[in-house]
Formats: C-alpha cells, sequence, structure tokens
C-alpha cells in the first residue's frame, strides 16, 4: 500500500506540472518522497521547486544523487540534465556543462544496457531526451541540441524533441530544416504552423534574422504578454527585444490578420525593436505580401523614431508595383462637415444620373485636397467599383479599415469587394467579422444575400481546389507505387518520372527540354554522367539535401522509405505538377532532379516503399561528399 500510495501523490504531482501549479506538485511530490525515496520522485520534487523560481533549494533536493565522492550515487539521466539546466540558472556555466555530458554519457550508457537487457527501451527512459535537449537549450549551444535531436531521433516520445530542434535550426540559420520541423508538430498548435512561415520567410530575405529562446509560453502567458504590452511602454519595448515574442507576433500577422491590432502589432515590432526593428520595417514595405494597413503601421513607426521623414521619397511596394513614395501625413476628418457632405451629395446625384466619371472627379478632388473625409473615401470607393477599377478601391477601403476596422458598412463593402476580386476566402473573412446590434431591415437583407453569393461561391471555387489538391497528391503516390530495385540505375529511374517531371528537371538543369520525352531522359543521363556538372549541383543543395544523400550512400545506396521520412519528412504536399511548383520537401526536391528515386521493392517477399540513388551516382556522389 506504501508504493501505491507514492505513485498515486506522484500521478497528481505531475498533473499539476503540467497545468504549471508547481507549489501544488511540490506538496504532492514531497508526501509522495515521504512514503519512497525514489530517484524519480527526488527528480520530479526538484523540478518542481525550480519551476516555482528556487533553484539552490531545488540544488539542495538532487544533492544525495550528486555526491563526487561516490561512482553511482543513484543519479540517472534527468538528474544530471536538471542539474546542468538549475546550474546555468546559477550562472554557473562550467558546473552546467560538466553535468550536461553526464546527462548525455548516463543516457548512451542506458540505452546500451536496455538495448542488451531488454531488447527495447522503455517509454519513460525515451522521455529524458526532452530534459537532457533542454538542458543543451539553457546553455544556448543550437549545435548540441539539434546534434542531441538527430542522434537520438528513434527515440523521440514528445513533440517537444522536434519543437527543440525547430528552435536551434532557426538559430543556426538552417531555416528551412526549421520549417519542415515545424510544420510536422503543426497538430499541436496553430502557432507552430505561423513558425513555419516565418522561417521560410526569414530564408527569403522577407523578413530579417533573429534569433529567438527555447522557453515556450502558454497560450494563458502570451494572452498576458500582449495586454501587458498594450498598456506599458516599458513592457513594449522589452517584449519587442524577446525572440519568442517577436515570433509570436509574426505568426500571427502571416495569418492575414487586417485589424487594427495587426496593425499595432507591425508598430511595436519596428518602433521598439532597434536595428532589427527598422530592417523589418523596411521589408514590411517593400515586400508585396503585407497589406497597405501594415505599411502605413510601418511608415508610422519609422517616422515615430525619425528614420523616415515627411517628404521624403521611400521605396515601396503599393498599387501592383515598385515605386518611390513621398510621404505625408494627412489629418482623418472624423466629425461631420457640412461642406464636405454636400460635395458628396452631388457626387451621389451624379452617380444617379449615370454620371459616374463625373461624381468620381467631384470625389477625387477632395482627396486631392488632403483631405480624408471617410464619408468620401467610401462613397470614391463605391464609384471606383463600378468603374471596375478595384485595385484602386481596394486602396482606398484599406485605409478606410485602418481608420475604423469594426465599421460593419466599411466590412460588408470589404467582403464583396474581395468576392468581386475572387478573393474567396477573404470575402468570408471580412464577412465573419461583420457584428453589432440588431441591423436594420434593409442592410440585414443585403447580408443575407452576400453570404448566400460566399457560400455559393466556395462550393464552386474551394471545393475543386481541395479536389485538385487530393488529386495531385494521388497522382503523385502512383508514382512513388511504380516498381523499382535497390540498385536501380539512372535510365530505370527516370523512365519512371512523369514527362512533366522530366522537363522540370531539365529546366532546373539550364536544358532546354526535348519535344520527345526518351530524348529529356537521354539529355539528364548525359547531364548527370559528367562529374563537374554533378559537383556544381550538389554543391548548391540545402545542408539537410546533401544530409539525405549521406544517409542513402553510407546505407550501400538505398532505404526504406519509411525510415527516411521518418528521419528527413515525408512526401505530403509535394503534389504532383512539379514543373510549375518544385517539391517543398528535401525527398521531393532530389527526385525532382533525378539523384534519388521513389518506388516500390520486394523485399524479404514484401514489396515495400524505397528510395534509393541511381547505381551510377553513387560512386561520384561519395567522393564528392567525401564518404
Amino acid at each position: 500500500m506504501k508504493v501505491n500510495k507514492a505513485e498515486e501523490l506522484v500521478s497528481k504531482g505531475r498533473e499539476f506540472l503540467e497545468k504549471g501549479d508547481f507549489r501544488a506538485a511540490e506538496k504532492a511530490f514531497a508526501a509522495a518522497l515521504e512514503e519512497d525515496d525514489a530517484v524519480p520522485t527526488r527528480n520530479n520534487l526538484a523540478l518542481a521547486v525550480f519551476m516555482a523560481g528556487e533553484p539552490r533549494r531545488s540544488l539542495e533536493i538532487l544533492e544525495p544523487y550528486l555526491d563526487p565522492e561516490k561512482e553511482d550515487a543513484g543519479a540517472n539521466p534527468f538528474t544530471y540534465a536538471l542539474a546542468a539546466r538549475i546550474y546555468r540558472s546559477l550562472g554557473q556555466e562550467v558546473q552546467a556543462r560538466r553535468r550536461l555530458q553526464q546527462a548525455v554519457r548516463s543516457f548512451e550508457e542506458g540505452l546500451s544496457e536496455l538495448r542488451r537487457s531488454l531488447g527495447q527501451v522503455p517509454y519513460a527512459f525515451r522521455e529524458y531526451t526532452v530534459t537532457i535537449m533542454q538542458a543543451a537549450a539553457d546553455l544556448r549551444d543550437h549545435r548540441q541540441v539539434f546534434e542531441l535531436y538527430r542522434r537520438w531521433e528513434s527515440y523521440h516520445v514528445s513533440w517537444e524533441n522536434k519543437f527543440l530542434a525547430a528552435v536551434a535550426c532557426f538559430n543556426l540559420d538552417r531555416y528551412k530544416r526549421a520549417a519542415t520541423l515545424w510544420s510536422s508538430i503543426a497538430q499541436v498548435s496553430r502557432l507552430f504552423s505561423g513558425m513555419q512561415q516565418v522561417a521560410f520567410l526569414v530564408e527569403r530575405g522577407v523578413i530579417p534574422p533573429f534569433e529567438m529562446g527555447y522557453e515556450r509560453y502558454s497560450q494563458e502567458k502570451m494572452q498576458e504578454m500582449i495586454e501587458e504590452a498594450a498598456a506599458s511602454e516599458e513592457a513594449r519595448r522589452r517584449y519587442a527585444q524577446d525572440g519568442f515574442f517577436r515570433m509570436m507576433l509574426l505568426a500571427w500577422l502571416l495569418e492575414g490578420d487586417n485589424s487594427k491590432n495587426a496593425a499595432q502589432g507591425v508598430y511595436t515590432l519596428v518602433y521598439y525593436g532597434g536595428e532589427w526593428g527598422e530592417k523589418l520595417g523596411r521589408q514590411v514595405l517593400e515586400y508585396p505580401g503585407f497589406s497597405p494597413s501594415l505599411k502605413i503601421a510601418a511608415v508610422d513607426a519609422l517616422m515615430a523614431r525619425g528614420i523616415l521623414r515627411e517628404g521624403e521619397p521611400v521605396p515601396m511596394f503599393i498599387d501592383g508595383e515598385r515605386r518611390l513614395v513621398k510621404i505625408k501625413k494627412t489629418p482623418v476628418l472624423m466629425e461631420p462637415d457640412q461642406e464636405l457632405d454636400k460635395i458628396v451629395d452631388r457626387a451621389i446625384k451624379l452617380r444617379d444620373e449615370g454620371k459616374i466619371d463625373g461624381a468620381v472627379e467631384l470625389l477625387q478632388g477632395i482627396y486631392r485636397e488632403g483631405k480624408l473625409y471617410p464619408r468620401a473615401m467610401m462613397t470614391l470607393a463605391n464609384l471606383l467599383r463600378q468603374r471596375g477599377e478595384l485595385e484602386e478601391a481596394l486602396h482606398l477601403m484599406e485605409m478606410l479599415e485602418e481608420i475604423d476596422p469594426d465599421n460593419p458598412v466599411l466590412l460588408f463593402n470589404l467582403s464583396s469587394l474581395m468576392l468581386e476580386m475572387g478573393e474567396i476566402e477573404k470575402a468570408r473573412e471580412y464577412f465573419d467579422r461583420i457584428d453589432g446590434p440588431e441591423f436594420e431591415k434593409e442592410f440585414a437583407e443585403k447580408l443575407k444575400i452576400l453570404e448566400r453569393e460566399i457560400e455559393r461561391y466556395e462550393n464552386v471555387v474551394l471545393l475543386p481546389e481541395m479536389i485538385m489538391h487530393a488529386y495531385e497528391e494521388d497522382e503523385r503516390r502512383k508514382i512513388e507505387e511504380k516498381p523499382l530495385s535497390v540498385d536501380a540505375s539512372l535510365a530505370r529511374g527516370l523512365k519512371n518520372m512523369p514527362a512533366h517531371w522530366l522537363e522540370g528537371a531539365c529546366r532546373h538543369y539550364g536544358l532546354e527540354p526535348a519535344r520527345h520525352r526518351r530524348q529529356r531522359e537521354e539529355q539528364l543521363r548525359e547531364f548527370l554522367s559528367r562529374r563537374d556538372n554533378l559537383e556544381k549541383e550538389v554543391g548548391e543543395l540545402e545542408e539537410e539535401e546533401r544530409e539525405l544523400l549521406k544517409y542513402l550512400l553510407q546505407r550501400g545506396g538505398w532505404s526504406r522509405l519509411n525510415a527516411i521520412t521518418r528521419k528527413f519528412g515525408s512526401l505530403e504536399g509535394d503534389g504532383f505538377f512539379w514543373q510549375e511548383r518544385e517539391p517543398e520537401s528535401f525527398l521531393g526536391f532530389l527526385w525532382s532532379l533525378g539523384l534519388v528515386m521513389v518506388g516500390k521493392a520486394t523485399l524479404e517477399g514484401r514489396r515495400v516503399k524505397i528510395a534509393t540513388i541511381p547505381l551510377e551516382l553513387r560512386q561520384p556522389l561519395k567522393e564528392i561528399l567525401g564518404i
């Protein structure tokens, strides 16, 4: 009964740990320790105390297992890893690194013993990988974090391993690998999907590089940080320097939120982000993917910092092209203005008489005079829509959204405009933001009509897109099913590839694709058989793609597909029309170039999927890669 009670208390303690209630967890573990002084219980008690902010007391709890005079004091890998984290928090880096080395050594020795005695590694032991990686992360040793991830990849039991590895890759400038890792755990949190997008944009130079920490904030903590930043300038300044906060805000912005809060997020990062913030601000102005409202926020922040000045020409991508734009601050006239209302009324009368051009000219006169009067701007935007000048209308409406983002009439018009421009998802987003008390009957009827139109387009447009995506995935999987021996030649592998893949490969290598597929196969065979060509192409590959080639070469040139996908990611989402859009996975990209082939081979009487390097490419690739 004594042990059962201890187990029950430990279970409760772990529940409290997961909830972040460290004091309650401490009480439960302390009670369990009185029942049974076991190593895992003492480890958990020390962890609870450490997480509650008392590292010295936490170390005292572990000390009976850390006696240097004893060869085997009872410590396990978790004990050493936690001790490393505690020493790091106390600023004792030398001690922290020594304990981390002990944790790694203890884990490796435990692996060998468990494999020898049990033939397997228990789940509880495999969990230690997270704490050991976290200890390396606390030391900001990004290379070791990723090295530990790769070394023990087959033993991971938690998504946290991938999260830590992704952060390490991001901080090592290996953005594509970071994106792949975050993508693989996107089901855990939407935030990871946003992080994947941020990593891709940093890799492309759209977002300036920055370093982020390994600490994961809970949803509640992130909301608390946002609220604190909204209320305090000191908090905004502090959080804008925090790598995880930067990542969180950027991930949120990339979800397409054009609200006032999103604009405030951009302003915060640019204004308080120091040199990095200035670079981000300029990138927001020049990158087409950011909305006008976010560009305005970036301009405001750069002007507030004194980096931009009124009247100064600034490079900006706007209205579908890159141009020099002169910055001018114009006050918004929010109060009713009788004289301007008379002009708007005359414009409406001209519109009703069918004189659209005259109405537009009248309202543009107000705008040219530098008067931003919302009623005039909304009327002008709708007139421009009638003339088919949709981009100009959108520009005005986005300016109005910056002024009054929750206005139901504006959101209705933006939703209608998005529908007209074929942006069905954005039309739905704007429509779903329409909120308020009971609307007047006429407006309520308009809302019903607009919603029916959006639903009709969603069924006609978006559903076929989903069907097309599924079709592409299915077509690629058919190619994966084609017979292929483990020692297939390049010629055999190329025969399995669709004609348009061959076309894409030729274009990638700078070859004009021949008219017939047999000739394209010959073009690729000749190109890849030349050592200088092969050496050049391998040199241009991403590090992870070269690692995949090494992985296969070290295993005789081929491997089962499931082993590769566990280590380097799957082909899911790579599509099929590779001559139009290159695959994003490392394996898919190598396949698209003919450096690796995928198919089904018969192994031990069963047909299984494999990936193999063409036979004649193996030796030259070994020499090029130094294997």
